[in-house]
């Protein structure tokens, strides 16, 4: 449980590369659930069990006229820094490997958005997710980039070879909105990418 707590509290925040600040302890990943020092500030939490190479690549799902691809990349030593409203410095910080999202969307034969050959900067804006203690999945947020709607996504992979598969889940419960309210009483659906669990074959 506490795994989760401080994870949901580092996903309202941008995973951004910023100044190297000290690392001051390091833990592991995989013993995220029994290790204190997880969320403390300055700690790196490292996927020192390479948990995170079962996700890596670009996965396709391609169904009633939408293409849906996902590039899942490792992000090694990502920083998750919070500053105080106003108050110069930085109040708490803290390091983790983490797996990034990029994605192609094709509805009707019409291309809505594509960042898979984008490469991430230290301004880009991105949520990240992570598969910690005992879990079998990843878990985070995924950014909608054409509605700017973040929702959280696990991400399992399947018992599966040749083609290997995933089940990818964007849940409508417990969306970030990054724009207005208002902006989103428009009629149209929050996501344009697809949502809930949908089976994704590895393509690359």
């Amino acid at each position: 449980m506490k795994t989760y707590i401080t994870l949901f509290t580092l996903l309202l925040f941008n995973f951004v590369s910023a100044q190297q600040l000290p690392v001051l302890s390091t833990t592991q990943l995989s013993n995220a659930d029994n290790d204190m020092n997880y969320g403390a500030n300055g700690n790196y939490a490292m996927d020192t069990a390479n948990e995170r190479d079962q996700y890596v690549g670009t996965w396709e799902y391609n169904q009633n006229g939408t293409l849906f691809q996902v590039k899942i990349e490792k992000k090694d030593m990502d920083m998750n820094q919070i500053t105080g409203s106003g108050v110069p410095g930085v109040d708490f910080y803290n390091y983790t490997d983490v797996v990034t999202f990029k994605y192609k969307l094709v509805k009707n034969g019409v291309t809505i958005y594509n960042n898979l050959n984008t490469t991430y900067t230290e301004n880009s804006t991105y949520f990240p997710a992570i598969q910690s203690g005992g879990d079998n999945y990843l878990y985070g947020r995924f950014l909608d980039y054409t509605r700017n709607v973040a929702g959280i996504v696990t991400v399992t992979k399947l018992n599966t070879t040749n083609p290997e598969k995933i089940i990818f889940n964007i849940s409508l419960t417990g969306n970030y909105k990054r724009n207005p309210d208002t902006y989103y009483d428009d009629g149209q659906p929050l996501f344009t990418v697809p949502t809930g669990e949908i089976e994704m074959v590895k393509i690359n």
